[in-house]
């Protein structure tokens, strides 16, 4: 971790639920203005602290991090979830901090990228973001993963879930059961005790990623600033919906970061800050 340490606060949303905060603030700055981060499925805004850290540092403006619904100190997913409660707490957390710049990862990218269309939002970053066009996912797993979190057995649904997704690299590769006994190794560390508590948030975001399938010539409503990143290493559907993207809109730009992997932010990894640092400063 850098040396800006971050306070915390709460969003009040539109529907009355709240949303804990994470920012860190440029030095004396007041933590008004900067970049909303909106992290990824099944993790929380810890795992992206460092990242908002070193921005802060880099781009010398306050950089917020909140956990979304079900994670933290965050209220619970409603019944009627969907991605349009992800857009609606976005906008919160936009007009709490006074910020007008988004980066998204995954199923952030995701939430980010349809909130462009919606709302008042400068400059978007996306990172290995999880989009569906014209049918692209349809998460045919999605019956497995559910019925092993109903039998409490969240070794096998990860194990489902990351052979579905393919973001943990070569071991998504792995046969179900080989996986499967992996996880249950795993699951006894501090991460993946976490990642077992955070599995039953899956479903409702997998199934709003799949629900909100869209052309992408109807993204042409986004933000003239917006950026598509894709990691060298990751899965080859994120390059392939980011290419899809910036096909249709006239002044986006993409790139494709040599040997960073899906998880890249959540590491911190210096060639993405450096791209987000150099696009966010534009």
């Amino acid at each position: 971790m850098g040396a800006l340490q971050l306070t915390s606060s709460t969003v009040a949303t539109m529907d009355g639920a709240s949303l804990e905060l994470f920012t860190a603030p440029e030095g004396g700055m007041t933590a008004r203005g900067g970049i909303v981060v909106v992290h990824g499925s099944m993790v929380t805004a810890e795992l992206y602290k460092d990242l908002a850290v070193r921005l802060a540092e880099a781009l010398h403006v306050p950089v917020h991090v909140y956990n979304r619904r079900g994670r933290g100190a965050s209220s619970p997913q409603p019944a009627d979830y969907s991605l349009a409660t992800e857009i609606s707490d976005l906008a919160a957390v936009l007009a709490h901090t006074g910020s007008d710049a988004v980066f998204g990862h995954n199923y952030g990218g995701c939430i980010a990228l349809h909130a462009g269309r919606e709302l008042r939002i400068g400059q978007i970053a996306v990172y290995d973001p999880i989009i569906s066009f014209e049918g692209s996912i349809k998460a045919a797993w999605m019956p497995e993963f559910e019925e092993a979190l109903r039998a409490k057995d969240e070794e096998k649904a990860l194990a489902v879930l990351l052979r579905g997704l393919q973001t943990a690299g070569p071991i998504s590769k792995l046969p179900l059961p080989v996986l499967t006994v992996l996880n249950r190794i795993g699951s006894r560390t501090p991460l993946g005790k976490e990642l077992s508590r955070l599995l039953p948030t899956g479903p409702a975001e997998i199934r709003a990623v799949v629900a909100a399938d869209a052309e992408a010539k109807g993204f042409d409503e986004l933000p003239l600033e917006t950026l598509f990143l894709v990691g060298g290493a990751s899965p080859e559907y994120f390059a392939e919906a980011a290419q899809k993207l910036d096909g249709v809109l006239p002044a986006s730009d993409i790139a494709i970061l040599p040997k960073l992997a899906h998880d890249a932010p959540t590491r911190a990894a210096k060639p993405l800050v450096d791209r987000l640092a150099e696009f966010f400063a534009s």
